[in-house]
């Protein structure tokens, strides 16, 4: 077993100094205080942490990580200019071996931050999969589907074959949605039948849903609204990932909180892509849960779970004018045990006992969070990335002060370069 001692656990609902937290291979067998914890054997690995805080790890809720190979390739752009004139041409000439290698790239940073959970939607997912098992976390993959013309039953047909190949792979670690895109590249018949393969593979739904305000203001021209895009489809009989949700039609968060549902909030994303604000903190008082996700690298620029959760904080709080509209205990929830929630995973994002082994170290003894008053509030709106010490997912240490301990960094490093500069077809800096 790992013993980690001395840190103070961090969760959404409890604080516990001078705690002990052991580890029994992919489970946690112990979280809490010193004096109650189980005798230490003599094959226990004992590591004393003192002035640090482990929390759960980070879920990303909504990600394209093979996109961080086109990280910066079209910036400042309105969304639909942005994917219609710059994303889509690139895409196409993108190969799996590109898409393997913008995974392993994208990985390298989302681990290094803490995150031990992803959900992802893109192409050649088959290559996702090899990467995420090949960094040691887990994640739930999506192939990504375009309702048009030709593409409609090949993009389906391999959805389907990628649940058939991949669902609970690696122990586990691997999960699969059936993924439309978004109703504006979804017709309504293709929607219907995606929702019909996803209740015949018991398979959960991902979907980028009321992104903008023109896609919403379409859909009530159509006479319906995204939540009712869910239910008259059929998809919300099994349960939905809907990304992004900035922009609900009326009415739309009571039927959202009545379904089997999670919402992925993507504020660095949305913000620069001038989307808008998600209403997180209606959905939340409704009872929707509420994760955060980075969404690509071409739109977000980072896979930093740390700042998403300060730019939730901070739009939520603008947005209500109201300070305490999302806390910081608020947004650790949405960004840990609320986002497993909301893809639908059980016994993931919490420090408790039978829960899996997917935490964080993170060090706040650095200068720049000194002094510590309150550590959810140096965790959540002073702490970065850098300040993670250590990553353990299925209760396997991963990284450790600026290492990767299970991947190649700079074999990644160099390979997605190599990727890189053939789809630009230029040398980069």
């Amino acid at each position: 077993m790992i013993r980690l001692e001395g840190a103070t656990l961090l969760t959404p609902d409890e604080r516990i100094d001078h705690a002990v937290l052991v580890l029994d291979g992919e489970r946690i067998a112990y979280a809490g205080p010193a004096q109650g914890a189980p005798s230490a054997a003599p094959e226990d690995e004992i590591e004393h942490v003192p002035g640090r805080v482990i929390i759960p790890g980070f879920v990303n809720a909504h990600t394209h990580l093979a996109m961080q190979i086109l990280r910066g390739v079209a910036d400042d752009v309105p969304l639909m200019p942005w994917l219609e004139e710059h994303v889509w041409p690139i895409e196409a000439r993108m190969t799996p071996e590109d898409i393997l290698q913008g995974t392993r790239l994208a990985l390298l940073e989302a681990v290094a931050a803490g995150v031990t959970c992803v959900n992802d939607m893109y192409g050649s997912m088959d290559r996702v999969a090899e990467a995420i098992g090949e960094s040691g976390i887990r994640g739930m993959i999506t192939q990504g589907l375009i309702g048009a013309q030709d593409a409609e039953r090949e993009s389906l047909r391999r959805g389907v074959a990628l649940h058939e190949r991949w669902q609970g792979a690696l122990g586990g670690r691997i999960q699969v949605a059936l993924g439309p895109h978004a109703p504006y590249t979804c017709p309504p018949d293709y929607l219907r039948e995606v929702a019909d393969y996803a209740a015949a593979l018991s398979a959960p739904v991902h979907i980028h849903l009321a992104e903008t305000r023109g896609e919403t203001e379409e859909l009530a021209r159509q006479g319906t609204s995204p939540a009712r895009v869910l239910t008259q489809s059929g998809l919300s009989r099994q349960h939905v990932i809907a990304a992004h949700m900035v922009f609900p039609g009326d009415g739309d968060i009571g039927i959202l909180a009545s379904l089997s549902l999670g919402v992925a909030h993507c504020p660095v994303s949305n913000l620069k892509l001038g989307c808008g604000f998600a209403p997180t903190r209606r959905l939340r008082d409704a009872g929707v849960p509420v994760g955060i996700g980075s969404d690509g690298a071409a739109s977000a620029n980072l896979l930093d779970p740390f700042l998403s959760m300060k730019a939730a904080a901070w739009i939520a709080k603008g947005v209500a004018q109201d300070a305490a509209a999302l806390t910081a205990r608020d947004v650790l929830r949405m960004a840990t045990r609320e986002g497993a929630i909301a893809l639908g995973w059980p016994r993931l994002g919490a420090l408790e006992r039978g829960y899996l082994a997917d935490l964080v170290v993170v060090d706040l003894r650095g200068y720049r969070l000194q002094p510590v008053f309150d550590p959810y509030s140096a965790l959540v709106y002073t702490a970065t990335s850098r300040d993670v010490e250590r990553v353990y997912a299925s209760g396997r240490l991963i990284y450790r002060e600026g290492h990767h301990l299970v991947v190649d960094a700079q074999d990644v490093l160099a390979s997605a370069r190599q990727a890189a500069e053939r789809i630009a077809g230029q040398q980069l800096l």
